[in-house]
């Protein structure tokens, strides 16, 4: 009797610990989780020359939002329902790559590398990055860390394309 009883409190005593174990591994979980809903804004590209370009279909997302370069040329952001905020407006203009300059701006080409519009303007010192905030906002930060561009798309949809040439 006495091992059974030595027994079964051995085995409760590891069901509490392996309990505790697991309540500790999903609070962990969930705090990560949390900490990268609540997260930073994603860094989309930098304005440096040795910044890839991106491809048809390449997309960037934080915990809310996503932002693609789409197979028709357009570049869209769109909220967690998958509701479209904004777009560049380059659908079936061929265009075929996005080339983050060093200047500060995004250029959209062709295939023969004509660019069929810019987003942004250049900036007087090369350098910074295009960040997809958590708040649905796309902006453009000078090395200095000051905006230079954005979308507006913080708190919902916004008209226009933004999209110059």
């Amino acid at each position: 009797m006495y091992v059974q009883s030595h027994a079964g409190s051995a085995f409760r005593r590891a069901l509490v610990r392996t309990a505790l174990v697991g309540t500790a591994v999903v609070a962990a979980v969930g705090l990560t989780a949390t900490a990268a809903m609540a997260g930073t804004p994603v860094t989309v590209g930098s304005f440096v020359l040795a910044q890839a370009d991106w491809a048809p279909g390449t997309e960037a997302r934080n915990a809310w939002y996503s932002l693609k370069f789409q197979t028709d040329g357009n570049l869209v952001l769109r909220d967690p329902a998958g509701n479209l905020l904004w777009a560049s407006g380059t659908y079936n203009r061929g265009v075929t790559d996005l080339d983050f300059s060093y200047q500060g701006y995004i250029a959209l080409k062709n295939s023969s590398g004509a660019t069929i519009c810019t987003l942004g303007a250049a900036n007087p010192a090369p350098g910074g990055v295009a960040n997809l905030q958590t708040d649905g906002n796309f902006v453009f930060r000078n090395a200095g860390g000051a905006a230079t561009w954005a979308t507006g798309t913080y708190g919902g949809f916004v008209t226009g394309n933004y999209c110059f040439g």
